[in-house]
């Protein structure tokens, strides 16, 4: 659902595009971007904060979520702790990083989709 909303998105901001193209080339500064006004900036901030509290979320519930199966499996056989804490603290890193590339991603999506307007 959300690819679809987000390809009309585009599609709009490229028929938006072309026919701004003219005046966008006046503007340019010399490094042939934008500026940014103070809305858009806004609306990027607001944008990206709105992301990072869903990517918290997901990986907040990913480590309780391991945390918990952790736990579970540690009561059952405690001779697992040591083996299990190494891997689950590795684990949690990869769920970091991860989260870490989702939100770069979407920053450098969100900033190419402004640079086509």
């Amino acid at each position: 659902m959300q690819f679809t909303v987000f390809q009309n998105e585009r599609n709009q901001s490229r028929e938006r595009d072309h026919t701004a193209t003219k005046s966008k080339d006046r503007e340019r500064g010399i490094d042939g971007e934008l500026p940014l006004t103070a809305s858009q900036t806004a609306a990027r901030d607001r944008a990206i904060q709105q992301k990072r509290k869903e990517i918290d979320e997901v990986y907040y519930q990913e480590c309780e979520m391991f945390g918990l199966v952790a736990k579970m499996l540690i009561a059952k056989d405690s001779s697992l702790e040591r083996p299990i804490q190494s891997s689950l603290q590795e684990n949690l890193r990869d769920i970091g990083k991860r989260c870490v590339e989702a939100m770069e991603r979407f920053i450098e999506d969100y900033d190419s989709r402004e640079l086509l307007h």
